[in-house]
Protein backbone atom coordinates (compact mmCIF):
# COMPACT_ATOMS: atom_id res chain seq x y z
CA UNK A 1 0.00 0.00 0.00
CA UNK A 2 1.44 3.35 -1.21
CA UNK A 3 2.38 5.65 1.92
CA UNK A 4 0.03 8.47 0.70
CA UNK A 5 -2.80 6.42 1.46
CA UNK A 6 -1.45 5.40 5.29
CA UNK A 7 -1.11 8.77 6.27
CA UNK A 8 -5.04 9.15 4.87
CA UNK A 9 -5.70 5.98 7.09
CA UNK A 10 -4.13 7.73 10.08
CA UNK A 11 -6.00 11.01 9.10
CA UNK A 12 -9.50 8.93 9.32
CA UNK A 13 -8.88 7.51 12.65
CA UNK A 14 -7.65 10.86 14.10
CA UNK A 15 -11.29 12.14 12.52
CA UNK A 16 -13.64 9.99 13.33
CA UNK A 17 -12.33 9.91 17.01
CA UNK A 18 -12.46 13.49 17.67
CA UNK A 19 -16.08 13.99 15.60
CA UNK A 20 -17.60 10.97 18.04
CA UNK A 21 -15.98 12.83 20.85
CA UNK A 22 -17.82 16.60 19.59
CA UNK A 23 -20.75 14.50 19.08
CA UNK A 24 -21.06 14.30 22.99
CA UNK A 25 -19.69 17.98 23.56
CA UNK A 26 -20.60 20.17 21.30
CA UNK A 27 -24.16 21.07 23.00
CA UNK A 28 -21.97 21.62 25.94
CA UNK A 29 -20.11 24.05 23.95
CA UNK A 30 -23.44 25.62 22.19
CA UNK A 31 -22.47 24.45 19.18
CA UNK A 32 -26.21 22.99 17.88
CA UNK A 33 -27.55 23.60 14.69
CA UNK A 34 -31.32 25.04 15.51
CA UNK A 35 -33.72 24.24 12.36
CA UNK A 36 -35.52 27.73 10.68
CA UNK A 37 -36.86 28.04 7.59
CA UNK A 38 -33.89 27.61 5.88
CA UNK A 39 -32.57 24.72 7.03
CA UNK A 40 -32.87 21.14 5.39
CA UNK A 41 -33.26 19.31 8.98
CA UNK A 42 -35.83 18.89 11.58
CA UNK A 43 -34.65 18.03 14.67
CA UNK A 44 -31.94 20.01 16.69
CA UNK A 45 -28.13 18.48 15.87
CA UNK A 46 -24.86 19.16 17.31
CA UNK A 47 -22.43 21.22 14.61
CA UNK A 48 -18.83 21.78 14.68
CA UNK A 49 -18.20 18.43 13.57
CA UNK A 50 -15.44 19.96 11.20
CA UNK A 51 -13.48 20.82 14.04
CA UNK A 52 -12.00 17.09 13.99
CA UNK A 53 -11.64 17.61 10.22
CA UNK A 54 -9.21 20.55 10.82
CA UNK A 55 -7.52 19.35 13.54
CA UNK A 56 -6.96 16.02 12.09
CA UNK A 57 -6.12 17.64 8.98
CA UNK A 58 -3.17 19.52 10.31
CA UNK A 59 -1.64 16.43 12.68
CA UNK A 60 -1.29 14.47 9.27
CA UNK A 61 -0.03 17.61 7.25
CA UNK A 62 2.80 18.50 9.93
CA UNK A 63 3.45 14.76 10.28
CA UNK A 64 4.00 14.67 6.53
CA UNK A 65 6.26 17.56 5.98
CA UNK A 66 8.42 16.47 9.16
CA UNK A 67 8.92 12.92 8.15
CA UNK A 68 8.82 13.30 4.54
CA UNK A 69 8.02 16.44 3.07
CA UNK A 70 11.14 18.65 3.78
CA UNK A 71 12.91 17.85 0.99
CA UNK A 72 9.57 18.70 -1.34
CA UNK A 73 8.62 21.91 0.34
CA UNK A 74 9.70 24.47 2.23
CA UNK A 75 9.36 25.40 5.96
CA UNK A 76 8.32 29.00 5.08
CA UNK A 77 5.39 27.76 2.34
CA UNK A 78 4.19 25.11 4.82
CA UNK A 79 4.10 27.35 7.37
CA UNK A 80 1.94 30.20 5.51
CA UNK A 81 -0.47 27.37 4.26
CA UNK A 82 -1.13 26.07 7.57
CA UNK A 83 -1.61 29.90 9.56
CA UNK A 84 -3.85 30.66 5.83
CA UNK A 85 -5.67 27.22 6.55
CA UNK A 86 -6.18 28.25 10.25
CA UNK A 87 -7.47 31.65 9.30
CA UNK A 88 -10.38 30.24 7.60
CA UNK A 89 -11.30 27.81 9.77
CA UNK A 90 -10.95 30.40 13.14
CA UNK A 91 -13.17 32.77 11.62
CA UNK A 92 -15.38 30.15 10.39
CA UNK A 93 -15.55 28.69 13.86
CA UNK A 94 -16.67 32.26 15.07
CA UNK A 95 -19.34 32.31 12.85
CA UNK A 96 -20.42 28.64 14.35
CA UNK A 97 -20.91 29.96 17.54
CA UNK A 98 -22.00 33.61 16.36
CA UNK A 99 -23.22 34.94 13.23
CA UNK A 100 -20.04 36.80 11.72
CA UNK A 101 -20.69 39.23 9.23
CA UNK A 102 -20.28 38.46 5.20
CA UNK A 103 -17.66 41.10 4.79
CA UNK A 104 -15.79 40.32 8.01
CA UNK A 105 -15.45 36.30 6.50
CA UNK A 106 -15.10 37.52 3.39
CA UNK A 107 -12.13 39.71 4.03
CA UNK A 108 -10.36 36.92 5.97
CA UNK A 109 -11.10 34.62 3.00
CA UNK A 110 -9.17 36.76 0.78
CA UNK A 111 -6.44 37.78 3.23
CA UNK A 112 -5.37 33.73 3.49
CA UNK A 113 -5.95 33.12 -0.40
CA UNK A 114 -3.49 36.07 -0.64
CA UNK A 115 -0.57 35.21 1.80
CA UNK A 116 -0.99 31.25 -0.18
CA UNK A 117 -0.52 32.93 -3.83
CA UNK A 118 2.22 35.64 -2.32
CA UNK A 119 4.49 32.33 -1.17
CA UNK A 120 3.30 29.65 -3.62
CA UNK A 121 2.60 31.85 -6.55
CA UNK A 122 -0.03 31.61 -9.57
CA UNK A 123 -1.01 30.17 -12.31
CA UNK A 124 0.19 32.31 -15.47
CA UNK A 125 -0.66 29.80 -18.29
CA UNK A 126 -3.56 27.42 -18.32
CA UNK A 127 -3.63 24.17 -20.76
CA UNK A 128 -7.22 23.84 -21.72
CA UNK A 129 -6.80 22.26 -25.06
CA UNK A 130 -4.29 24.80 -26.02
CA UNK A 131 -2.00 27.08 -23.64
CA UNK A 132 -3.82 30.19 -22.24
CA UNK A 133 -1.73 32.71 -21.26
CA UNK A 134 -2.77 35.11 -18.83
CA UNK A 135 0.42 36.83 -17.56
CA UNK A 136 -0.33 38.51 -14.03
CA UNK A 137 -3.95 38.41 -14.35
CA UNK A 138 -3.52 34.62 -13.10
CA UNK A 139 -2.94 36.11 -10.28
CA UNK A 140 -6.60 37.53 -9.67
CA UNK A 141 -8.06 34.18 -11.26
CA UNK A 142 -6.22 32.15 -8.69
CA UNK A 143 -7.39 34.14 -6.04
CA UNK A 144 -11.22 34.13 -6.90
CA UNK A 145 -10.61 30.40 -7.39
CA UNK A 146 -9.67 30.45 -3.74
CA UNK A 147 -12.34 32.71 -2.64
CA UNK A 148 -14.61 31.22 -4.73
CA UNK A 149 -14.22 27.87 -3.89
CA UNK A 150 -14.30 28.23 -0.26
CA UNK A 151 -17.40 29.74 0.20
CA UNK A 152 -19.15 27.35 -2.42
CA UNK A 153 -17.98 24.40 -0.30
CA UNK A 154 -19.65 26.43 2.44
CA UNK A 155 -22.93 26.83 0.87
CA UNK A 156 -23.20 23.37 -0.72
CA UNK A 157 -23.01 22.03 2.83
CA UNK A 158 -27.19 21.77 3.33
CA UNK A 159 -27.91 17.97 3.85
CA UNK A 160 -26.14 14.83 5.80
CA UNK A 161 -23.51 13.60 4.07
CA UNK A 162 -22.90 15.70 0.91
CA UNK A 163 -19.85 18.03 1.72
CA UNK A 164 -18.21 15.10 3.17
CA UNK A 165 -18.51 12.88 0.44
CA UNK A 166 -17.67 15.60 -2.40
CA UNK A 167 -14.35 16.32 -0.08
CA UNK A 168 -14.10 12.27 0.39
CA UNK A 169 -13.94 11.82 -3.68
CA UNK A 170 -12.21 14.96 -4.86
CA UNK A 171 -9.42 13.87 -1.96
CA UNK A 172 -8.81 10.42 -3.44
CA UNK A 173 -8.69 12.09 -6.85
CA UNK A 174 -5.51 14.24 -6.22
CA UNK A 175 -3.52 11.55 -4.67
CA UNK A 176 -4.35 8.85 -7.48
CA UNK A 177 -3.57 12.20 -9.93
CA UNK A 178 -0.79 13.37 -7.84
CA UNK A 179 0.75 9.52 -7.84
CA UNK A 180 0.35 9.20 -11.61
CA UNK A 181 2.10 12.39 -12.52
CA UNK A 182 5.07 12.18 -10.01
CA UNK A 183 3.66 15.34 -7.27
CA UNK A 184 4.28 13.61 -3.88
CA UNK A 185 3.36 16.56 -1.74
CA UNK A 186 -0.20 17.08 -4.02
CA UNK A 187 -0.72 13.03 -3.55
CA UNK A 188 -0.58 12.95 0.31
CA UNK A 189 -2.37 15.65 0.94
CA UNK A 190 -5.12 14.95 -1.29
CA UNK A 191 -5.33 11.16 0.77
CA UNK A 192 -5.37 13.17 4.38
CA UNK A 193 -8.10 15.18 2.60
CA UNK A 194 -9.84 11.94 1.93
CA UNK A 195 -8.92 10.74 5.41
CA UNK A 196 -10.70 12.70 7.27
CA UNK A 197 -13.66 13.62 5.02
CA UNK A 198 -14.32 9.96 5.76
CA UNK A 199 -13.86 9.97 9.30
CA UNK A 200 -16.33 12.77 9.08
CA UNK A 201 -18.55 10.91 7.15
CA UNK A 202 -19.21 8.07 9.48
CA UNK A 203 -21.20 10.10 11.92
CA UNK A 204 -22.64 12.33 9.53
CA UNK A 205 -24.57 9.83 7.12
CA UNK A 206 -28.03 10.16 6.75
CA UNK A 207 -29.32 10.57 9.78
CA UNK A 208 -26.91 12.52 10.98
CA UNK A 209 -25.45 12.89 14.34
CA UNK A 210 -23.53 15.92 14.03
CA UNK A 211 -23.10 18.49 11.09
CA UNK A 212 -20.08 19.80 9.55
CA UNK A 213 -20.52 23.71 10.40
CA UNK A 214 -18.79 26.50 8.71
CA UNK A 215 -15.43 25.52 10.29
CA UNK A 216 -15.26 22.27 8.47
CA UNK A 217 -16.77 23.36 4.78
CA UNK A 218 -15.41 26.66 4.26
CA UNK A 219 -11.96 24.91 5.43
CA UNK A 220 -12.38 21.94 2.98
CA UNK A 221 -13.15 24.67 -0.08
CA UNK A 222 -9.81 26.18 0.87
CA UNK A 223 -7.71 23.35 1.05
CA UNK A 224 -8.98 21.90 -2.04
CA UNK A 225 -8.85 25.40 -3.56
CA UNK A 226 -5.50 25.74 -2.48
CA UNK A 227 -4.10 22.46 -3.92
CA UNK A 228 -3.15 23.03 -7.70
CA UNK A 229 -1.62 26.70 -6.20
CA UNK A 230 0.61 23.89 -4.08
CA UNK A 231 2.14 21.69 -6.68
CA UNK A 232 3.67 25.15 -7.84
CA UNK A 233 5.56 25.17 -4.93
CA UNK A 234 6.99 21.65 -4.87
CA UNK A 235 10.31 20.68 -5.75
CA UNK A 236 9.56 18.66 -8.96
CA UNK A 237 12.34 19.32 -11.37
CA UNK A 238 11.98 15.74 -13.28
CA UNK A 239 8.14 16.97 -13.90
CA UNK A 240 6.83 17.63 -17.64
CA UNK A 241 6.17 21.23 -17.12
CA UNK A 242 2.76 20.96 -19.19
CA UNK A 243 0.83 19.01 -16.19
CA UNK A 244 1.45 21.98 -13.84
CA UNK A 245 -0.89 23.87 -16.01
CA UNK A 246 -3.35 21.68 -16.47
CA UNK A 247 -4.01 21.43 -12.30
CA UNK A 248 -6.41 24.13 -12.70
CA UNK A 249 -8.49 22.68 -14.45
CA UNK A 250 -8.07 18.97 -12.97
CA UNK A 251 -9.20 21.04 -9.63
CA UNK A 252 -12.63 22.53 -11.55
CA UNK A 253 -13.06 19.26 -12.49
CA UNK A 254 -12.73 17.21 -9.21
CA UNK A 255 -15.44 19.31 -7.55
CA UNK A 256 -17.41 19.89 -10.42
CA UNK A 257 -21.09 19.25 -9.09
CA UNK A 258 -19.93 22.34 -5.99
CA UNK A 259 -18.92 24.63 -8.52
CA UNK A 260 -21.69 23.91 -11.24
CA UNK A 261 -24.57 23.92 -8.82
CA UNK A 262 -23.42 26.70 -6.93
CA UNK A 263 -22.45 28.51 -9.72
CA UNK A 264 -25.62 28.12 -11.28
CA UNK A 265 -27.89 29.06 -8.26
CA UNK A 266 -25.55 32.27 -7.69
CA UNK A 267 -26.37 33.52 -11.08
CA UNK A 268 -30.13 32.02 -10.88
CA UNK A 269 -30.59 34.45 -7.95
CA UNK A 270 -28.74 37.53 -8.95
CA UNK A 271 -31.05 37.30 -12.01
CA UNK A 272 -33.51 37.30 -9.45
CA UNK A 273 -32.25 39.77 -7.66
CA UNK A 274 -32.10 38.29 -3.80
CA UNK A 275 -29.39 38.78 -1.41
CA UNK A 276 -26.66 36.23 -2.99
CA UNK A 277 -25.01 36.55 0.52
CA UNK A 278 -27.48 35.62 2.68
CA UNK A 279 -29.16 31.84 3.16
CA UNK A 280 -31.30 29.99 1.61
CA UNK A 281 -32.76 26.72 0.19
CA UNK A 282 -32.52 26.94 -3.67
CA UNK A 283 -29.46 24.93 -4.28
CA UNK A 284 -30.33 22.01 -7.08
CA UNK A 285 -29.44 19.44 -4.38
CA UNK A 286 -31.45 21.15 -1.88
CA UNK A 287 -34.92 21.88 -4.47
CA UNK A 288 -34.28 18.00 -4.76
CA UNK A 289 -34.72 17.49 -1.26
CA UNK A 290 -38.05 19.54 -0.68
CA UNK A 291 -39.71 18.12 -3.86
CA UNK A 292 -39.13 14.40 -2.41
CA UNK A 293 -35.83 12.98 -2.46
CA UNK A 294 -33.86 12.19 1.06
CA UNK A 295 -30.68 13.45 2.04
CA UNK A 296 -29.16 9.87 1.23
CA UNK A 297 -30.68 9.87 -2.26
CA UNK A 298 -29.36 13.51 -3.05
CA UNK A 299 -25.90 12.48 -1.44
CA UNK A 300 -25.88 9.17 -3.33
CA UNK A 301 -26.49 10.98 -6.80
CA UNK A 302 -23.88 13.86 -6.12
CA UNK A 303 -21.35 10.92 -5.22
CA UNK A 304 -21.84 9.36 -8.78
CA UNK A 305 -21.86 12.58 -10.13
CA UNK A 306 -18.45 13.36 -8.81
CA UNK A 307 -16.76 10.40 -9.41
CA UNK A 308 -17.57 10.67 -12.84
CA UNK A 309 -16.04 13.75 -13.10
CA UNK A 310 -13.00 12.43 -10.90
CA UNK A 311 -12.63 10.29 -13.60
CA UNK A 312 -12.92 12.17 -16.38
CA UNK A 313 -10.58 15.15 -14.69
CA UNK A 314 -8.12 12.26 -14.21
CA UNK A 315 -7.46 11.30 -18.15
CA UNK A 316 -7.47 14.70 -18.79
CA UNK A 317 -4.65 15.31 -16.21
CA UNK A 318 -3.22 11.90 -18.07
CA UNK A 319 -3.02 13.40 -21.72
CA UNK A 320 -6.26 11.76 -22.85
CA UNK A 321 -9.32 13.14 -24.64
CA UNK A 322 -7.81 17.08 -23.46
CA UNK A 323 -10.69 19.66 -24.24
CA UNK A 324 -13.82 17.28 -24.42
CA UNK A 325 -13.26 15.61 -21.31
CA UNK A 326 -15.64 18.51 -20.75
CA UNK A 327 -18.79 16.67 -22.21
CA UNK A 328 -19.29 14.54 -19.08
CA UNK A 329 -19.27 16.95 -16.66
CA UNK A 330 -21.54 19.03 -18.77
CA UNK A 331 -23.70 16.21 -19.41
CA UNK A 332 -24.08 15.53 -15.52
CA UNK A 333 -24.67 19.45 -14.96
CA UNK A 334 -27.79 19.48 -17.81
CA UNK A 335 -29.47 16.30 -16.12
CA UNK A 336 -29.14 17.30 -12.93
CA UNK A 337 -31.09 20.67 -13.45
CA UNK A 338 -33.67 18.79 -15.88
CA UNK A 339 -34.26 16.08 -12.98
CA UNK A 340 -34.71 19.25 -10.40
CA UNK A 341 -37.15 20.64 -12.98
CA UNK A 342 -39.04 17.19 -13.53
CA UNK A 343 -39.56 16.28 -9.34
CA UNK A 344 -40.42 19.90 -9.20
CA UNK A 345 -43.32 19.53 -11.38
CA UNK A 346 -44.00 16.50 -10.19
CA UNK A 347 -44.86 17.71 -6.84
CA UNK A 348 -46.26 20.87 -7.95
CA UNK A 349 -48.94 18.48 -10.16
CA UNK A 350 -49.69 16.48 -7.24
CA UNK A 351 -50.16 18.83 -4.89
CA UNK A 352 -51.84 21.71 -7.18
CA UNK A 353 -49.52 24.70 -7.01
CA UNK A 354 -48.30 26.77 -9.25
CA UNK A 355 -44.76 25.34 -10.82
CA UNK A 356 -42.00 26.91 -9.88
CA UNK A 357 -39.13 28.66 -12.65
CA UNK A 358 -35.79 28.07 -13.56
Amino acid sequence: MSLDFNYGIVAAILSWLVVGLLVKKAPQLGLVDRPNERSSHTKITPRGGGIGIVLAWLIGCIAWWNFAGKALIDSWGISIYLFASLLVAGVSLRDDFRSVGAGMRFGVHLIAALAVVLSFGYFKTFHLGCSLHLGWVGLLVTVFWIVGLTNVFNFMDGIDGIAGTQGMIAGLAWTIGGIGVGLPAISVMGAISAGVCIGFLIKNWHPAKIFMGDVGSAFLGFVFGVMPVLALAQRSPALDPTVKTKLPVFAVLVVWPFVADGTFTFCRRLIKRERVWEAHRSHLYQRMVQAGWSHAAVTIYYGFWAVFCAIAAALYLMGEFEISVWVVPALFSISTWYLTISLERRKCTSSGVPIPGL
